[in-house]
């Protein structure tokens, strides 16, 4: 029997998915989010949706079922070489600039905010390579960051099937990946050797200080499911993320254009991009 999901119970969920991660869950999406929950619910024996809310903030082991929880909650959608316009941008533009400006002996730091099961950071890694660009020991460090523990032990893992290389063809598969059992490729070390992956929660303040300044960072597809204020708190902590002259691609439906920071907008065919501006030495 299905237990009730009641007007005030969703209230504060909503209200608790608005601070914790920024989510935005309308009435609309109501019954969704009690079909998200009901399994831990039911796992842990709790009567009740209140019950279940009441154990995440307040349990000694909330953390860890915080851990457990959100993997229900968050979409991850993710393939390699996705927003093609944007990886042109990045790799003929970008890249070759930061490469120019960093020098012999500099560190393109890359980050891929919100990166879900990888394939983003190791996209990256792969158009870093394509180029001929950063190819010294340490030239190159890309971090991916995510608050679902789940994704990022399967980004760690570097293990993807067919359904990930669906905007890319077999000989470029072939070039960066390791056939691993059937519809199973494993990511080259080539491409693993300067790839990262930590836990971030990018609405929450501070996340950026345990990274050094970045230089180009894609947040793409993750703000759409973020209210207003979320939106704000993200971007703020994308500024602090950036080093003066970096580089912020948003996904195609993604905009910065009523969040009161002063990122320079730019347009390319295909593609359009932030940069924080260079500051005065």
């Amino acid at each position: 029997m299905a237990v009730p999901f009641s007007d005030e119970e969703f209230r504060l969920w909503a209200e608790w998915l608005a601070e914790e991660l920024g989510h935005r869950w309308g009435p609309e999406r109501r019954e969704i989010l009690r079909t998200r929950l009901e399994p831990r619910r039911a796992a842990l024996g709790l009567e009740s949706f209140d019950a279940l809310l009441f154990h995440l903030r307040f349990h000694p082991e909330r953390e860890a079922e915080r851990g457990r929880l959100v993997p229900h909650l968050t979409n991850n959608e993710s393939y390699f070489c996705r927003e093609q316009g944007s990886l042109d941008v990045i790799g003929g533009e970008v890249l070759p600039e930061l490469a120019a400006r960093l020098g012999l002996g500099g560190q393109a730091r890359l980050l891929s905010a919100a990166c879900s099961t990888g394939e983003e950071a190791y996209t990256l890694s792969i158009l870093a390579r394509e180029r001929g660009l950063f190819a010294a020991p340490g030239a190159l460090r890309v971090t991916g960051v995510d608050v679902d523990p789940r994704a990022l032990e399967r980004a760690e893992a570097g293990v993807y099937s067919g359904h990930a290389f669906r905007a890319t063809d077999e000989p470029w598969r072939a070039r960066w990946f390791d056939p691993r059992g059937e519809d199973a490729w494993t990511v080259k070390p080539v491409v693993r050797a300067p790839v990262r992956f930590a836990s971030a929660n990018l609405v929450q303040d501070g996340w950026w200080t345990a990274l050094r300044p970045q230089h180009l960072v894609l947040c793409r597809n993750v703000m759409i499911y973020f209210d207003e204020g979320a939106v704000l708190r993200a971007a703020r902590g994308l500024w602090e993320a950036l080093a003066p002259g970096g580089y912020l691609f948003l996904g195609h439906a993604e905009s910065l254009r009523h969040v009161p920071i002063p990122f320079e907008l730019h347009r390319r065919p295909g593609a359009l991009f932030y940069r924080r501006p260079l500051e005065a030495a």
